[in-house]
């Protein structure tokens, strides 16, 4: 139908006819409509013709999956846990005394135990929990799937998220130099929802601003 439509357009472009009285301004703002109608009905070709294009590709994935069946080991390489590296801790951003953040080392793990780079969504909380009848939320971070794939090192034994989580401006931080981290990992793949928690120290070498 919309094809059927779209050649109806450019019939109706290239079927225009300038009557021979048509004064030049009128000329030319017909010529300028004509063009600007030729133009959308390109694009709108274009358009269809990448429509159909990531139809086509869809119809591949959804074919093959129908191949493999229900059964199939989607969550092969899924990760079953994610581990907050001992290295993880405090970390100076700014290179004044003192650190100013906590950067987390995170590494997911599947069912082997082998470390996977999968993408996916991970939240950190810091918390300061020194009253832990009433322990406090320093701050929350979001990683997205865009951003994770920057924060990705994989070298040697060095497989991991690297996550830096700096201290808001003016933040009261605890005399025990130290930060509970919780890390929610969620899996692109499967939708599972992984978690750690780690103390990790940090070093205040200096008074902050309040």
């Amino acid at each position: 139908m919309l094809r059927s439509t779209l050649l109806l357009c450019a019939t109706a472009v290239g079927a225009i006819v300038l009557p021979s009285c048509t004064s030049g301004a009128e000329l030319g703002r017909l010529s300028l409509e004509n063009d600007n109608l030729k133009r959308e009905v390109t694009s709108q070709a274009r358009d269809i013709a990448k429509r159909d294009a990531t139809l086509a590709t869809l119809r591949a994935q959804i074919n093959n999956l129908n191949k493999w069946g229900q059964d199939r080991p989607a969550d092969l390489f899924a990760p079953t846990k994610i581990e907050i590296a001992s290295l993880s801790g405090g970390h100076n951003y700014d290179e004044r005394p003192g650190d100013d953040g906590i950067t987390i080392y995170l590494s997911p793990k599947d069912a082997d135990g082998d470390i996977v780079k999968v993408p996916g969504r991970i939240e950190v909380q810091l918390l300061n929990n020194t009253d832990l009848k009433n322990p406090k939320i320093i701050a929350t971070f979001i990683f997205e799937a865009e951003k994770l794939r920057e924060s990705w090192h994989g070298r040697f034994l060095t497989n991991h998220y690297t996550l830096k989580c700096p201290f808001p401006p003016k933040q009261d931080l605890p005399d025990t130099r130290r930060l509970l981290a919780t890390v929610k990992f969620t899996d692109f793949l499967t939708g599972a929802e992984l978690t750690a928690t780690k103390e990790l120290a940090f070093e205040q070498l200096a008074p902050r601003d309040k």
